[in-house]
């Protein structure tokens, strides 16, 4: 029998709620939320940029739900620090020059790698993650 898991991640963009730009957000969404989503929230290269992502699902019902839930939390996580969320796949109008990079060895190393093409990828995607598995039933005789 062939099973399949699904898990699903979201890039948004932290906005800042007066100007409309990006806006960093290291302390107050990523780090606020580690008490209430646990690993289900990241920082990415980009500090404008937070990532969720769902816990192993067994169905499309239940993505669903962990996605309406995750982003809800965002919504009010955000809030609370005075700050908006968006879903898009790039900012229209702020500069990806003046984004701040996350302070990660990992980040680190891509941007001295790749220079301005990392800096540049200023992008926000939904990523779904399908897992097959096959239950084997073993007959001994």
């Amino acid at each position: 029998m062939t099973m399949f898991t699904l898990g699903i991640e979201e890039e948004f963009q932290i906005i800042d709620p007066e100007t409309r730009e990006l806006r960093s957000h290291m302390h107050q969404i990523v780090e606020g939320g580690k008490t209430t989503l646990k690993e289900q929230v990241k920082a990415e290269m980009h500090q404008s940029v937070v990532e969720v992502g769902t816990n192993i699902c067994k169905d499309i019902d239940e993505a669903r739900r962990e996605v309406t839930y995750l982003r809800k939390m965002i919504g009010e996580i955000s809030a609370k620090q005075g700050l908006l969320f968006a879903a898009a796949g790039t900012h229209p109008f702020s500069r990806w020059q003046d984004q701040a990079i996350t302070d990660h060895p990992r980040y680190h190393e891509i941007v001295d790698k790749l220079q301005d093409t990392a800096r540049g990828n200023l992008i926000f995607g939904l990523h779904v993650h399908v897992k097959e598995f096959r239950i084997v039933k073993l007959v001994y005789n």
